[in-house]
């Protein structure tokens, strides 16, 4: 337990929408990745879980198709007895020229019907990624069936999206790709309709390069907040010419269908920057993330959580940065839920602790807990690098690492693991 230091005179309530305990959580290990044959490795991406308590995700690698190599959507149920077992519900490139997709870096979001929706870094039409659907079985037993909604990648319209998508209320997707046609990066919305799927680029990063002060390269999706408003982030960017720390961003509908971009925050060096995590807000209308580099004196490298709230003609905000020598955990790569309750917030971070393997944390005003860390058991069986975000459910947490876990398939870092923290 450590006592951070904030960058700057906001105070920090942190917020969630699911309570949990305070102290030290225990991890369990439901599945580790490389058991089954053709199975999934190195899970990138967050959790969802269904009505009846399944959990669903992607790996980026592992499956079927391209020597194990194109990614998977897989479901975890649990038994009776405490234990999980692994469904493949989908094999990327089973399709010629990987038409259907490949590298899922992104979870997925599920629609009323129970139909699951995602991203692949690169395959489709363009070889610049897809954005896909998944239909569940019309019988027990039977295959989910994988369609895909739109080939990234053609002209004016962005590729290699590492973002989850966000759905809204009339059935629209939106998400960010890293690249564009005509500048770094590009957020996007789609739309259902009678003919298909029809894709609108609602605006694209950094049109006056060398000039990004609106950002460049958004690796993360976008949140809605309660007027419509879309807010994000961007890895690079913000300060003119050259490629800066990185903004967040809000995007507002205008006249004609037209989106109008207004940078509301500014990352540097020395607070910290490059955030590659979505943005979540509170009930009070304050927004949090994290940011995977720099620290409050511009030399410590382990980035920090921050807080943005809205004030009179615009936004401020600050930075708790992790411990310099990354004891209390480095360079965060996702998001973080906040607690209603507890006013705490819960995270991982993809490095630090006393492993160098990450940690998973809570934020409760300045305090920050290390909930628990990383490759604590022989060889990393727990699992190791976490890069996603956690989900609440039933008072536990759930996430995935990147590595660890008992399978020798991968090599000596393993397959990665899906975990939950009990408080």
């Amino acid at each position: 337990m450590r006592t951070l230091r904030y960058c700057t005179q906001c105070a920090v309530v942190f917020v969630m929408a699911c309570a949990l305990a305070a102290g030290q959580a225990r991890e369990k290990v439901l599945y580790s990745f490389g058991a089954n044959p053709n199975d999934g490795y190195n899970p990138n991406g967050g959790l969802v879980f269904d009505g009846a308590g399944n959990l669903y995700g992607t790996a980026q690698f592992g499956g079927s198709q391209c020597h194990s190599e194109c990614g998977i959507v897989f479901e975890l149920s649990p038994s009776q007895n405490g234990s999980w077992t692994e469904t493949i519900l989908y094999n990327f490139c089973s399709q010629s020229n990987c038409a259907d997709g490949q590298f899922p870096q992104a979870g997925l979001v599920f629609d009323s019907a129970g139909n699951l929706y995602g991203t692949t870094l690169t395959g489709g039409s363009h070889g610049s990624g897809v954005v896909f659907k998944l239909s569940p079985p019309s019988a027990p037993g039977a295959d989910w069936t994988e369609t895909v909604l739109w080939s990234l990648g053609g002209p004016g319209d962005g590729g290699g999206p590492y973002s989850k998508l966000t759905l809204d209320a009339l059935g629209n997707l939106y998400g960010t790709t890293s690249q564009a046609q005509l500048g770094p990066g590009a957020v996007f919305e789609l739309s259902p309709g009678p003919a298909g799927w029809t894709e609108k680029v609602l605006y694209t990063f950094c049109l006056s390069y060398p000039d990004c002060s609106d950002g460049a390269e958004p690796m993360a999706g976008v949140t809605f907040d309660k007027s419509g408003n879309l807010f994000g982030t961007t890895r690079f960017g913000g300060h003119g010419s050259g490629e800066g720390w990185g903004v967040v961003y809000e995007l507002s509908p205008a006249q004609g269908g037209n989106w109008t971009e207004t940078t509301i925050h500014l990352f540097s060096s020395k607070g910290g920057g490059q955030p590659f995590s979505i943005l979540n807000f509170d009930n009070a209308g304050n927004l949090y993330g994290t940011v995977s580099q720099g620290g409050s004196d511009g030399l410590a490298q382990c980035g920090g959580v921050f807080r943005l709230s809205p004030i009179q003609g615009g936004w401020k905000g600050g930075i708790l940065p992790f411990n310099d020598s990354g004891v209390d955990g480095c360079q965060p790569q996702a998001g973080v839920f906040v607690d209603n309750k507890t006013r705490s917030v819960y995270g991982t971070t993809h490095s630090g602790g006393n492993f160098d393997a990450g940690i998973a944390f809570k934020i409760t005003g300045l305090t920050l807990t290390t909930l628990y860390t990383f490759c604590s058991q022989p060889s990393c069986t727990d699992g190791a690098r976490p890069a996603s975000f956690l989900t609440p459910h039933a008072g536990k947490l759930y996430g995935t690492t990147t590595e660890g876990g008992t399978s020798s398939v991968c090599g000596q870092l393993g397959c990665g693991v899906v975990f939950q923290l009990a408080p």
